[in-house]
């Protein structure tokens, strides 16, 4: 039966909503709000607005204060007084700046010295006014992110790959699981480890790429030296350095709860002269590989045994063969056969402080189109004419031996960012040994069992070299992208060096995926029976704290929100009470400047225009809405002159007229119901006759 696997995104809907620290910035700076992208875009327009509005209240703050300073008893020019109405009645610094820019414009022949020395002050301010709050109001957006910015995941399906859930009942589908997740992991390591990491399909992982350093041309990492490298100075070292768990692995937490984990892999072409013999063992002709001893896959003492691609080359396929075997420096101090190893290397290759892995590399029948000088690859024998295929023609080649190796020394070291750089981190070990000397540096019991957690994801869910190779086979190399059915195209002379780079890319990529779905579990639905849930609640309070990356959310910055709030409400507030509280402490002391203000207003204006023609009887004349006491005329615009109209007050005989209409109005309904009185006509018909009277009158 054909294994299944219902794929499923539990990322989709994991995103927590709401406030939560983000603490790449602090427990007060990172405090952060996520929303939808909807609401989000709400929440982005209503800050604009509200900077906006803040900006006037501070214009209005910023108009009474220079109004006030300015403001003189005795009597002054026209430059003055338009000064001081353009001030009062000006709600934005924008409509400021165009009245006083106008003015200035108008006065500049007749006053232009007074003119530009008034208005100077109130022209600058309206300026630096409206400039800032454009800028703030522009800048204001910047409290949010809403392209690729950081949420947090809920983790409420958070899980681990528990491998003694693994029977023979499943472990078909947890192998086609995982192959599933390496090919994942390689096709994100090919597509952000480039240079087109800026793709949106890089934007999942709190960062695009983790690091890595590669440094050629190192010494032979291996007690054989010269016996076992077929170089002294040969070697290739890839080098992540400390990565952060926070900042490169997206577990948010603070300073004292995070670690620190390196990786290090050191590999060199290994020397097949004297490592090999012809088996004696099989009828069919084989090349026994003597690197130590395999006892589960081997019995005759050998590692690994290859096909001679000479005798048998037309029968072999034309694709690379990669095989692999590992040993792990297990925490086991037993017999190496008891433990979880099964190949025991021989001394010049073995390291108690590292795994091992030697890699096997099979070119079978493939032809090269020209000779490959890379020390993995090696291909110089040119191809029998004799063959079913053009030899003479184009020169084919085949590989120098039936199969090459390559090893490497893989390890890992952990840090604990809080205790003092000298004893912080374990030494570089293999990877059990490294996650059983990280514990050493975790004191307190919490922080040992949230690094176990991390430390589980990083030793059994993020893959190595061991089982890129075992799973992918020769669909792990570079060089299967330039191979076809008539042969293999030119290598370059470092290509074991490119294909350890992109293994190495890969397992920093799968690192990243590791450590993401130990939060969101298995994106598989059928891989759930084999994955565990946390036991404390010290692990279970990481499943909560993984960060992502996300085009679905905004996220906004809370202390920002509060200042820009908090500020602003504060400006709107001062700039409320602010003329009533100044006139209420300037009342008998300096009055002037307060009533002044007051009296520049639009309306009051209008009331001193039509009170000083006498026209009208006011009340109110310090409060904002002046108000005749009487529903009286007033003065109209006398526009006789077209080039120069002037308010002209109501004449005596307009105002008897007024007086006598009223006078009128009030008799009619008055005898109305006097008569319906005499004459005792029902209730409900005096009221509907008083409706019709109001209305013809």
């Amino acid at each position: 039966m054909a294994t299944r696997l219902v794929q499923i995104d539990p990322r989709q809907n994991s995103v927590y909503l709401g406030v939560w620290t983000n603490w790449s910035h602090g427990s007060i700076a990172g405090l952060t709000l996520t929303v939808t992208q909807q609401n989000g875009g709400l929440l982005i327009a209503f800050v604009a607005l509200f900077v906006t509005f803040t900006g006037t209240c501070f214009w209005m703050i910023m108009s009474f204060a220079i109004h006030q300073s300015q403001s003189q008893q005795t009597h002054q020019s026209a430059v003055y007084h338009q000064r001081q109405a353009i001030l009062r009645n000006s709600d934005t610094s924008m409509a400021a700046l165009w009245r006083l820019s106008r003015m200035l414009w108008t006065w500049r022949k007749h006053a232009p010295s007074c003119s530009t020395r008034r208005t100077l002050l109130p022209l600058i301010m309206s300026i630096v006014t409206f400039c800032a709050f454009g800028v703030a109001g522009v800048f204001s957006s910047r409290v949010a992110t809403t392209r690729g910015g950081e949420v947090l995941l809920t983790g409420d399906k958070c899980a681990f790959l528990n491998i003694s859930l693994i029977g023979d009942h499943n472990v078909a589908l947890m192998q086609t699981y995982i192959t599933n997740r390496i090919r994942a992991s390689t096709s994100y390591a090919s597509t952000c480890y480039t240079n087109s990491s800026s793709a949106d399909s890089c934007r999942t992982f709190i960062r695009n790429t983790l690091p890595l350093k590669v440094t050629p041309q190192v010494a032979c990492p291996f007690p054989g030296k010269d016996q076992i490298c077929r170089s002294l100075e040969g070697a290739l070292r890839l080098d992540s350095g400390l990565l952060d768990s926070h900042f490169d692995l997206g577990i948010n937490s603070p300073p004292s709860q995070r670690f620190l984990y390196r990786t290090v892999n050191e590999c060199a072409p290994l020397k097949s002269q004297g490592f090999t013999r012809p088996s004696s063992t099989t009828k069919l002709k084989t090349i026994q590989h003597l690197y130590g001893e395999d006892k589960f896959y081997r019995r005759n003492g050998s590692t690994f045994e290859s096909i001679d691609q000479r005798e048998y080359g037309p029968n072999l396929r034309n694709e690379y063969s990669l095989d692999v075997t590992t040993r792990w420096a297990s925490p086991d101090t037993g017999n190496w056969s008891t433990s979880i190893n099964t190949w025991k290397p021989i001394p010049e290759l073995m390291r108690s402080d590292a795994d091992i892995s030697l890699f096997f590399l099979s070119a079978n029948d493939i032809r090269f189109f020209s000779p490959v000088a890379d020390p993995w690859f090696a291909a110089n024998i040119k191809a029998p004419s004799n063959t079913t295929r053009d030899a003479d023609r184009l020169k084919l080649y085949l590989s120098d031996d039936p199969a090459r190796v390559l090893s490497c020394v893989q390890q890992y070291q952990f840090c604990n960012s809080a205790l003092k750089q000298n004893t912080s981190c374990t030494p570089l070990l293999g990877i059990y040994e490294a996650v059983k000397a990280g514990t050493l540096i975790f004191t307190q019991s919490s922080d040992r069992k949230r690094f176990m957690w991390s430390a589980s994801a990083i030793a059994t869910m993020a893959n190595g070299f061991n089982e890129l190779t075992r799973l992918l086979k020769g669909n792990a190399l570079l060089a299967s992208d330039s191979l076809s059915n008539m042969g293999q195209y030119g290598l370059p002379d470092n290509q074991w060096e490119l294909e350890l780079e992109y293994w190495f890319k890969f397992t920093l990529a799968d690192l990243q995926r590791a450590i993401l779905d130990l939060s969101t579990g298995p994106i598989v639905a059928d891989a759930r029976e084999f994955h565990s849930a946390p036991a404390s609640a010290d692990a279970r309070s990481l499943c909560n704290n993984q960060k992502i990356r996300s085009d679905s959310y905004t996220s906004f910055n809370v202390l920002g929100l509060v200042l820009i709030f908090s500020i602003g409400g504060l400006i709107m507030i001062l700039s409320a009470y602010l003329p009533w509280a100044t006139g209420h402490f300037q009342r008998h002391k300096k009055p002037f400047s307060n009533l002044e203000w007051i009296s520049h207003d639009t309306l009051q204006l209008q009331r001193l225009a039509h009170e000083a023609v006498g026209a009208g009887d006011w009340e109110g004349a310090c409060d904002d809405y002046p108000r005749t006491r009487q529903d009286g005329l007033l003065a109209t615009l006398d526009i006789s002159n077209k080039k120069h109209p002037i308010l002209k007050a109501p004449c005596a005989a307009d105002i008897s007229d007024e007086k006598e209409k009223e006078k009128d109005d009030d008799s009619t309904q008055a005898s109305a119901e006097m008569y319906l009185l005499n004459h005792e006509i029902p209730r409900g018909s005096l009221e509907l006759l008083r409706r019709y009277t109001d209305a013809v009158c």
